[in-house]
């Protein structure tokens, strides 16, 4: 038997009861490679100085083929979070806590969960108490949770412990606020928690940098700072890239599958987007500062390296001086570039760009959330000093798309025809830019194409209502938007049913078949007609044959049907 991988000067285990790790089981032997991930990963794993260990397509992989998946290390509370449940992670009031380590805890059952029962040992083992002071706002003990479980992983699974160590922490980079939080963290979990034999200052710091650089948000909960993050070992090894080629989903056991969203060549890179799907049409300099203070490094992908960002200037700005062209970085990976007009080739100091384009980002701020009117304002300014395609011309449009058929007063019943069209306009111009810089199914383009259904879907209704159209052009039409729907229930219907990007999914395959149905039980009509007819046409469409009494009779008792089948 080999020895107890972690122990006093006696040679005593410091290990509670019954978790015992051998020295053997402690790391691998060799660096990791994509065979001890599994057999039938697409990808293996590459070294270089600049970005650490990196996957490329081990061949050629095509869209939609799955690449890997991947479990979390752990999961547990973001940064901020308030009080929550260490099983189930359900906000808590204090009511019933843990009766060996006494957190906070929702009930009995949740005490037995395997991630807390491990850390509930250790906290008993090594005496820790811990009084949580308040439930109704954010409390710092919880941002040591997840750094804890990870740390935990040296005892009871080694190997990944192992592997979550050789991940980058970019530590030299923290400003003196995170500094100072990252000093509150480790005295934390080393005093109050009682682990200063266990583990070291350094360790725990290389831990909560790594957190910091490469854990994922798993769940958006509804309510403030109840958010959960999880580390994917695996996964964290893809560098970012601000044109992805693949696209993560997190399932309702929080594992990740990683598609193909785009080709990928053999010996390519295989790389993610960090940011949200809606900060993807977002512009360089935004994108670069954002990952430079969330993740502590500078992203030179190619997008970034290209000031055109692939043709969609959706960083361009209106010259001023030849009234004719618009202003881009000259580097764009430098913050201080100057910016030059494409036309007249006039250059301004990237400090001016900066406070122009920072005015419109304080106004969009300053909207209330369906002030629909303010937008619309803010949307017509803009147009006369950014190019149609800026980001901050594109966000506005992104806000009105979620209001219009999503917020109460704006429900899509409500909406009058020429709104319908401005939303599915809007809905059209994004999904031209994420073609480009969000390729292939990505979330981005399912979500785009959920919010378009809707409003054409209404569109459409109100033609046949309005018997602008016949029946056979209706259902012409309510088959081409189940073919996007099914789109649609491809890109997020694999998606936790508990985020906003699942319940999308799941409506639009509730919808799909209520389509379904209604073109079946319509088509088993218009065949009855066409049967029936000599001219099939003459009954559908807004004409009709007879008196022009008889004709308008008809035509309203028609209206009235198509309103009802509509309703």
């Amino acid at each position: 038997m080999g020895s107890v991988f972690r122990g006093d000067k006696a040679g005593h285990s410091l290990l509670p009861p019954g978790l015992v790790v051998h020295e053997k089981d402690a790391h691998f032997d060799h660096d990791p490679t994509a065979a001890d991930h599994g057999t039938d990963v697409l990808y293996r794993i590459e070294k270089s100085d600049s970005v650490g260990r990196y996957m490329v397509a081990s061949r050629d992989i095509f869209p939609g083929e799955v690449i890997f998946t991947d479990q979390p290390a752990c999961v547990g509370p973001d940064n901020s979070s308030k009080p929550m449940c260490l099983g189930c992670f359900s906000k808590v009031n204090g009511s019933y806590k843990c009766p060996g380590c006494k957190w906070p805890m929702c009930r009995e059952s949740c005490t037995r969960i395997p991630a807390h029962r491990a850390e509930c040992a250790i906290f008993q083992s090594r005496k820790a108490v811990v009084n949580v002071p308040w439930f109704d706002k954010p409390c710092a003990y919880y941002d040591a949770i997840l750094p804890m479980r990870i740390l935990f992983l040296k005892w009871y699974n080694p190997k990944v412990y192992r592997l979550v160590t050789l991940l980058m922490d970019h530590n030299d980079h923290l400003d003196e606020v995170s500094a100072k939080h990252r000093k509150r963290v480790i005295d934390f979990i080393l005093k109050t928690c009682r682990l200063s034999k266990d583990f070291t200052e350094e360790e725990v710091n290389h831990v909560l940098g790594i957190l910091t650089v490469n854990s994922f948000v798993v769940h958006d909960h509804e309510e403030d700072n109840l958010d959960l993050i999880g580390l994917y070992p695996w996964t964290s090894l893809m560098s970012h890239h601000c044109i992805a080629n693949t696209k993560i989903t997190t399932r309702e056991d929080f594992s990740y599958v990683c598609q193909a969203t785009t080709l990928i060549h053999e010996g390519q890179e295989i790389v993610t987007s960090y940011h949200h799907y809606h900060y993807q049409l977002y512009g360089t300099s935004y994108r670069r500062r954002d990952l430079k203070g969330t993740w502590s490094f500078e992203c030179i992908c190619k997008r970034c390296q290209d000031p055109t960002e692939s043709g969609t200037l959706v960083s361009g700005v209106f010259c001023d001086s030849c009234r004719d062209g618009y202003l881009l970085p000259t580097h764009s990976t430098d913050f201080e570039s100057p910016w030059r007009c494409q036309n007249c080739f006039i250059q301004l100091k990237s400090a001016d760009i900066e406070a122009k384009v920072k005015k419109f980002e304080d106004e969009i701020d300053e909207i209330k959330g369906t002030d629909v009117e303010g937008y619309e304002k803010l949307l017509r300014r803009m147009k006369y000093a950014l190019h149609e395609n800026h980001y901050w011309i594109l966000d506005v449009k992104r806000r009105l798309i979620d209001i219009w058929g999503n917020k109460p007063g704006f429900e899509t019943y409500k909406l009058s025809k020429e709104v319908l069209e401005k939303k599915i306009e809007y809905c059209d111009q994004l999904l031209e830019m994420t073609a480009k810089l969000s390729p292939g199914p990505s979330e981005l383009r399912g979500y785009l194409l959920w919010q378009s259904h809707g409003a054409q879907l209404r569109l459409t209704q109100w033609k046949w209502i309005r018997m602008r159209i016949n029946t056979i052009q209706y259902l012409e039409q309510l088959l081409k938007l189940t073919d996007r729907l099914k789109e649609v229930v491809t890109i997020l219907g694999p998606i936790r049913q508990d985020s906003d990007e699942g319940q999308m999914g799941l409506s639009a395959k509730e919808e799909l078949q209520t389509l379904e149905r209604l073109i079946f039980e319509m088509s088993k009509h218009r065949d009855t007609i066409l049967a029936s007819n000599k001219h099939p046409l003459s009954r559908l469409g807004s004409a009709g044959a007879g008196s022009s009494r008889d004709s308008s009779i008809e035509d309203s008792h028609r209206l009235q049907r198509r309103k009802s089948i509509c309703l």
